[in-house]
């Protein structure tokens, strides 16, 4: 066969095929009094170009400026849910529940997506139906600023110790909707919905790119929780019980470095206070994983600072 005929052939096949449609895509932005950050996060979501859907979910702001603003974003047809403030987990939700889009993405106010995310995100979606959730690293900006990396894999045993995923991550509708959605576990909702996930046996990935970046100002929603870390923690443990009953055995399966699967253990024991295990568990985390001793003093030094002030104990 000529090259000519089988260019035309294979030019025919194509023809013939049908063009399979492509998941669309969600980013929910829950707003509490948000106003001051709410514009960048916005104007980065309708940035991207793999975007079907964007909604607001106004958690029952009363500041006079944010609200102006959520008006105005109705007045340009941006899609604004109300409700009464429940908090991020139930803002989500609510969100979750008018969007009709395959993959959701949920984007704090003061949080800003980086050129060309959702596609990168959505593209390990579109090619491995195995995969339900999928992120990428995030830079702090604003008071710091560093490159933080995270997780490469959704490990059910390192799960049930220490979050070392990102709050902004692409998730598929049907594994979130599965794994419960977000908890309204006291400023670790991601942390609970993730172990939902891994309650479920799905498959999460990281890809090797910064996401989105972290706006580092004043006092953050999780700040404000970290503080009652142990009480967050035992009601993680409660209401993902199926989780930590099976620990050993993913403890066998996992695939976190030897040296953090015998230090978060030992240190999970420790007689010291649930919030220093929390932070020794992320040095220990941090370190296994070649992250860089530089920027864990650095880290460090913040944790020594925030401690210092009782608004923000993380």
């Amino acid at each position: 066969m000529s090259s000519n005929a089988g260019d035309e052939l294979a030019t025919s096949i194509a023809r013939t095929e049908p063009t399979r449609a492509l998941a669309s895509v969600a980013v929910i932005i829950p707003c509490f009094n948000d106003g001051a950050t709410l514009a960048e996060a916005i104007r980065s979501a309708q940035a991207q170009t793999r975007l079907d859907e964007l909604i607001v979910v106004d958690d029952g702001s009363t500041d006079h400026a944010t609200l102006e603003i959520l008006s105005a974003l109705e007045a340009e047809a941006v899609a604004v849910v109300h409700r009464l403030n429940g908090g991020p987990g139930a803002a989500r939700m609510s969100g979750v529940r008018v969007s009709q889009a395959d993959y959701i993405l949920a984007l704090d106010a003061d949080d800003r997506l980086l050129p060309g995310a959702l596609d990168a995100l959505a593209e390990v979606l579109d090619q491995d139906e195995d995969v339900a959730i999928v992120w990428g690293d995030y830079q702090l900006f604003g008071d710091r600023s560093y490159r933080q990396r995270t997780a490469s894999v959704l490990d059910p045993w390192q799960i049930s110790y220490q979050d070392d995923l990102p709050v902004t991550a692409l998730i598929r509708r049907s594994a979130l909707l599965a794994a419960g959605g977000w908890g309204e576990i006291g400023g670790y909702e991601d942390w609970s919905l993730w172990m939902g996930l891994a309650e479920c046996s799905a498959e999460g990935r990281r890809v090797e790119f910064v996401v989105y970046e972290y706006r580092q100002h004043g006092v953050r929603s999780g700040s404000e929780f970290a503080a009652h870390h142990e009480e967050n923690y035992a009601r993680l443990r409660s209401r993902h019980s199926a989780l930590f009953a099976h620990r050993l055995a993913a403890w066998r399966r996992s695939r976190a470095p030897l040296a953090l699967r015998l230090a978060l253990p030992v240190i999970f024991v420790l007689p010291i206070s649930a919030n220093r295990r929390r932070l020794l568990a992320g040095a220990a985390c941090h370190l296994a994983h070649g992250r860089g001793v530089r920027l864990l003093l650095r880290r460090a030094r913040v944790e020594g600072l925030k401690a210092a002030s009782p608004k923000d104990a993380r």
